[in-house]
């Protein structure tokens, strides 16, 4: 399967991360779950995503700290990695930070359904 096929979902509520993590994996994704920035640089660096879905809320490092860390730091090789921040509708200010440091999108958590999540990874593809 050609294609981002390769989703780390880093999300620390586990309801919403079950929910996504099930939606791709239906429709073949290979996921990787991480509930905090340890967890996602550990699972980076032996899985190589080819996407990343990362919260912007997590406990103690916050998404956008991640973000710019795996969009500056060679060691991780997410340079070119497609990643879509995660967020509620309240975080506006905070979706546009992750755009300006490097985020490819963004997904409202209550704008989306997560049935609807491999149809957005894929128009990543088309970018």
């Amino acid at each position: 399967m050609a294609g981002l096929r390769k989703i780390l979902l880093v999300e620390d509520d586990v309801m919403i991360r079950d929910l996504y993590r099930i939606a791709l994996v239906d429709k073949q994704y290979s996921v990787e779950v991480a509930r905090d920035a340890l967890g996602a640089y550990e699972i980076i660096k032996a899985y190589h995503p080819d996407c990343i879905l990362l919260d912007i809320m997590l406990p103690g490092v916050s998404g956008l700290e991640i973000l710019k860390e795996l969009r500056t730091n060679p060691v991780y090789g997410c340079q070119n990695t497609k990643i879509l921040v995660v967020t509620n509708l309240a975080q506006r200010s905070a979706t546009e930070n992750a755009l300006a440091n490097g985020a490819d999108g963004y997904i409202i958590k209550a704008d989306i359904l997560p049935k609807d999540l491999p149809a957005v990874i894929t128009s990543l593809e088309k970018e």
